[in-house]
């Protein structure tokens, strides 16, 4: 069985300096053949940008 998940990689700052996070798409192994290959990841080359303050309570009052 195969799942998603995001990894962050880096935070990167926009034009105005607003800061974003980098993430990069996983793919996430939740069933295989052994104990071993259960939860197996394989980073995918799909990424994304999300602002920093839609992950985290920095910045919002």
């Amino acid at each position: 069985m195969e799942d998603e998940a995001w990894r962050s990689v880096d935070i990167i700052r926009d034009n105005d300096g607003v800061p974003h996070v980098l993430q990069q798409k996983l793919l996430v192994f939740t069933s295989g053949v052994s104990e071993e290959s259960a939860g197996y990841t394989k980073p995918a080359m799909e990424h994304r940008l999300v602002p920093l303050q839609d992950l985290t309570k920095f910045g919002r009052s």
